[in-house]
């Protein structure tokens, strides 16, 4: 069957004939297609085309071992990046899902996988969509983007109003510019406890709503103020903010004063 009763080609000769007008060298889809692929490879053969090479992986399941379904939870690629997931270690994650490299390794830049990539390794078991280890390799991303991509994919997923992070004009105000210098040192302060870039808003707004003034004058920290070991390493602290923070970011600062 070609034609519906409508007129409607069907779906297995309108993919045949797209996949020969496209010249598509290779398939590779899930291996609920098998039964299509023999319907497909009949009909090219009678248009007289030469068919592509197929592979057919095993099916992605949800956690409770079904197949992978809307009721799973997010469904597109903008949902995803909503949540805060990284497109970089979306493809990571994907990449792995019925395939392995041949060792133990996980993290893969888009480069590396292409380089790595081989249909003789894709696994024949079902694959879990497991939103944990996703969440964990977006982190593993996330420590490795420089300071300036962190604080633009943060930025990106702050539910503040976007003045707090973003310069605008040629001559920014004084203000604007503290603003930006201090987000973008809190967020290199929390890199280590984020997975996802949404994780930023509650860490940043728990960092700019601590009650400082409350905690200053409570009795413990009075007896810690009045040491006279913090005052030296309360001057260190603030030494190095004025010369180095530009350069080095909060933690580089914290690791020296540490050092000393």
């Amino acid at each position: 069957i070609l034609l519906r009763s409508s007129g409607v080609p069907v779906y297995n000769f309108c993919v045949a004939v797209d996949d020969a007008l496209m010249r598509v060298s290779t398939v590779v889809r899930a291996e609920e297609h098998l039964t299509n692929t023999l319907r497909q490879v009949l009909i090219l053969r009678a248009l007289g085309f030469e068919a592509p090479h197929y592979a057919h992986c095993s099916l992605i399941l949800g956690e409770d071992r079904s197949k992978l379904s809307k009721r799973h939870g997010a469904t597109s690629v903008n949902q995803f990046r909503e949540q805060g997931f990284l497109a970089d270690a979306m493809v990571n994650y994907l990449a792995l899902l019925g395939w392995s490299p041949g060792d133990d390794r996980e993290i893969f830049s888009r480069d590396e996988l292409i380089e790595e990539f081989d249909l003789a390794r894709i696994v024949k078991s079902p694959a879990v969509f497991d939103m944990s280890k996703l969440r964990w390799l977006n982190g593993q991303h996330l420590r490795k983007l420089s300071q300036e991509e962190l604080l633009s994919s943060v930025a990106a997923a702050l539910s503040t109003p976007a003045g707090l992070v973003k310069v605008d004009g040629e001559d920014p105000t004084a203000d604007s510019l503290a603003k930006l210098k201090a987000v973008q040192s809190a967020t290199e302060l929390f890199r280590e406890a984020m997975e996802l870039t949404t994780d930023s808003r509650d860490l940043l707004a728990h960092a700019f709503s601590y009650p400082l003034d409350d905690t200053m004058e409570s009795g413990k920290v009075n007896k810690i103020v009045k040491d006279e070991g913090f005052h030296k390493v309360l001057g260190a602290i603030v030494s190095k903010w004025n010369n180095d923070c530009a350069e080095g970011g909060a933690l580089a600062i914290l690791a020296d004063v540490d050092a000393s």
